[in-house]
Formats: structure tokens, C-alpha cells, sequence
């Protein structure tokens, strides 16, 4: 498995996107910068990149490319600045979302992401704001925490309460070192589906960073940032997100739900998106890099159709 930055669907993102020319295009998820590396070399001379990261060592990873004119970098939670980009009237070309964990942040065992190195319970993407893990697990009831791994990790509900009941009996933790264990006297390893501590951990982050209100607020606001014939990306890692974007990109195809005995429509179905097919990542590309296993990729094109028509 690589470590390090190693940009997920590079080529099939590029290809749904297609940057050309003097478009705007919008990389909410800046990470490591892969993405945005590969889209600054198709845009013209004119183009224009708006990068986000809330996490401040994208910001640090971004210096370089500060040097392009064409190249802006936002600090902040994606769904937070791409609102406030709608509110200065920026309209996009193209807004590229890849989703989850950069590499950054899942090698650096201080930031508390891993569930195979040891670093503080702190699974935070801006370490300076916010509940930590930490915070959260050792003081919710057993009942939330349950809850909690259920909705974000897809953990079968009796094993999420025995989970939640060995974290209660071990508190307070402190490290992702004692998460890990306390998983594992739950209820042990499976031989098939890996460690188990990974839906945990995927489930305690989701929920720490509110990552799926925010997927929700982000989309929303995407849709508004991009002109007609606009391109939306995203690329997915699990469950939650890829279900978020999904019905986010279904409710806007404006499928007639008209009688079919009428022989014209008068629902007012009016598509404001088009959906395009969805992908995978390559047998290549998950042999040279196993997390991009899960990815899926989703896109869609904007419509003329106003947004009040829906």
C-alpha cells in the first residue's frame, strides 16, 4: 500500500470535469493538491482554480502553488466558504469534490485519524475547533455512541452497542491505542472484512466533523456556484457520503411523476441536473493504492433550468 499524497481517480475526475480554456473551476477538497495540480495544467491562460481545505496544513501544502496567478487557496469548511463564494456572486465552471481522508492526514498518527498507529484521540480536520473524539466518547451516553455507529459507520446495531458499552466501561480514553482495543474486547477480529475498528473510526470522524450536514450544506451551494453547462464531481468513500451525493443528484434529475395516462406533463418536472455514469477506480489503481478501493465517482452537468424550478 503507498503512502503518502496519491490523488484518487486522478484521470477519470479530470475527464468529468474537463477544465478548459478561462473556466473557474472550484476544488473543494484540496488535500494533498493532486487534483489541483492536474487541473491548473489544463486550464488556459486565463482560467481560474479556488482551492478549500479546513485542514491549516493543506493551507501549508498550497505555497507552492500560490505561485500561479491563477490559483486562489480558501482556508475553511468547504461548505461554509463555497456559501460565501455564492454570496460575492463567484459562478463556477466546475466543482470537484473528493471526499474523506487525505493520506496527509491518515499517515500522521498525531492527528489521531489512524487505527493502527497510536496518536491522540482527536480525529478533528481543523484540530483548533470542535469536539474532539475524545471529547465525544467519553462523555456521550452509551446509547448515542451506538447511535453514532449505526448511522455513520454502518456497524451492525449488536455490535455497536457492545462497542459503546466496552468504550463506557473503559473511560476515559485517550488514545487511538485504547479505541482500537476497546473494539477489539467487543468483538474481536473477523476474518473476513478486516479490522474492525476501521467502521468505528470511520463513524466517530464522520460524526466529530459533521462531515455529512456539511456534504449537504456543500452540494447545495455548489449547485448555485455552477453556470449552465457546469460540471459537478465527487468522489466517495463510503456509505453515507455516496448515498448523500446520490439522492442529492436524483432529486434534481426532475423526473415527471405525472399519471401516465396524461399525455403531456404537468408537474412541472424541470431536470436542473444531468446525471453522468457513475465509476470506479481501476484494477491498476487499487493495486497500487488498496484505500482507493472504495472510491466511486459521481457526476452530473447543470441544466438552464433556474434553481426556483424544481
Amino acid at each position: 500500500m503507498t503512502t503518502g499524497h496519491y490523488p484518487v481517480m486522478l484521470e477519470e475526475a479530470l475527464e468529468a470535469l474537463t477544465p478548459k480554456g478561462d473556466e473557474t473551476i472550484v476544488d473543494a477538497t484540496f488535500g494533498g493538491g493532486g487534483h489541483s495540480r492536474r487541473i491548473l495544467e489544463e486550464l488556459g491562460p486565463g482560467g481560474r482554480l479556488i482551492a478549500i481545505d479546513r485542514d491549516p496544513e493543506a493551507a501549508e501544502r498550497a505555497a507552492k502553488l500560490r505561485e500561479d496567478p491563477r490559483f486562489s487557496f480558501k482556508v475553511g469548511a468547504y461548505d461554509e466558504v463555497l456559501k460565501r463564494l455564492v454570496e460575492e456572486g463567484v459562478r463556477a465552471d466546475g466543482v470537484l469534490f473528493d471526499l474523506g481522508l487525505s493520506s496527509f492526514q491518515i499517515d500522521e498518527a498525531e492527528r489521531g485519524f489512524s487505527y493502527v498507529q497510536e496518536g491522540p484521540l482527536d480525529m478533528r480536520m481543523d484540530p483548533s475547533s470542535g469536539r474532539s473524539a475524545a471529547d465525544f466518547l467519553n462523555e456521550a451516553e452509551p446509547a448515542e455512541i451506538s447511535d453514532v455507529l449505526v448511522r455513520y459507520g454502518d456497524v451492525p446495531r449488536g455490535e455497536a452497542r457492545r462497542v459503546a458499552g466496552e468504550i463506557s466501561k473503559r473511560r476515559p480514553l485517550l488514545t487511538t491505542v485504547e479505541l482500537s482495543g476497546a473494539v477489539r474486547s467487543a468483538v474481536g477480529w473477523k476474518e473476513r472484512g478486516g479490522n474492525p475498528a476501521k467502521r468505528v473510526f470511520q463513524a466517530v470522524r464522520v460524526f466529530v466533523n459533521d462531515e455529512i450536514g456539511g456534504l449537504e450544506r456543500a452540494l447545495d451551494a455548489a449547485e448555485e456556484l455552477l453556470v449552465p453547462g457546469g460540471r459537478l464531481v465527487a468522489i466517495t468513500f463510503h456509505s453515507g457520503e455516496d448515498r448523500t451525493v446520490k439522492r442529492f443528484i436524483k432529486d434534481r434529475e426532475g423526473r415527471c411523476v405525472c399519471p401516465p395516462e396524461l399525455p403531456v406533463c404537468v408537474c412541472g418536472a424541470a431536470p436542473i441536473l444531468r446525471r453522468g455514469v457513475v465509476r470506479k477506480p481501476s484494477q491498476q489503481e487499487v493495486g497500487e493504492n488498496s484505500r482507493s478501493a472504495s472510491a466511486r465517482l459521481r457526476s452530473a452537468v447543470r441544466t438552464n433550468e433556474p434553481l426556483g424550478g424544481r
